[in-house]
């Protein structure tokens, strides 16, 4: 059964993301001031204008949804301005449809990892951290978008590293009736592998569905 749910379940991606800019779009975007952002960083300035924004500081005259400039103000680009996926091996493939549940690793791993006794303070962390990429967006105008855009949280670059280094301790284990053998550890292993990837490149990520 949980070999079909491979078939039907979405693809989750990790996308790259410009670290320092996550915050401060996703304020102005719910609730903050959008000029204020734009006026304060030259690049997000000049991206907008070459995608055909004439005035990059009035909202308003913005005509995408907050999903799609959200991901489109922030993603990281090459120095000849194309996305670039972060390249983790199999992994990738490995973390996009995990094959229990709703396919997501994410929520393989806040289901069914508990508290190793060795460090509570990090296992507190981690969950915190697995929260804000798996659900920060839930709910919120950023969340989707036209064209199918779907994006469920992001981490900027220190928190990347946190969740990496969080995983990567002893601070948790799987749980003893954990449905799939070494499902914890699998799921893991490809996070981690691909927030190897993303500090490889110094930015954030978020995580992005493709239905």
């Amino acid at each position: 059964m949980e070999e079909a749910l491979e078939s039907t379940t979405p693809f989750l991606t990790i996308d790259p993301m410009v670290s320092s800019r996550l915050a401060p779009v996703h304020k102005a975007l719910t609730g903050g001031d959008w000029a204020k952002v734009v006026q304060e960083d030259e690049e997000l300035e000049s991206r907008l204008k070459s995608q055909g924004v004439e005035t990059p500081t009035e909202r308003d005259s913005i005509s995408w949804d907050d999903a799609n400039l959200f991901f489109l103000s922030c993603v990281k680009l090459s120095q000849i301005g194309q996305p670039m996926p972060l390249e983790a091996g199999i992994s990738k493939e490995r973390f996009g449809r995990f094959p229990f549940g709703d396919g997501s690793p994410m929520t393989y791993l806040r289901d069914w990892i508990r508290d190793s006794r060795r460090d509570t303070k990090t296992l507190e962390e981690l969950s915190e951290l697995l929260e804000k990429l798996a659900t920060g967006l839930s709910g919120t105008s950023i969340e989707k978008g036209v064209g199918r855009l779907e994006m469920r949280g992001w981490l900027s670059y220190s928190e990347t590293t946190k969740l990496r280094k969080c995983l990567t301790s002893k601070c948790w284990m799987p749980a003893a009736d954990e449905p799939l053998d070494g499902g914890c550890h699998d799921a893991a292993k490809h996070l981690v592998a691909l927030l190897r990837a993303a500090e490889k490149r110094d930015c954030g990520i978020v995580l992005r569905v493709h239905n």
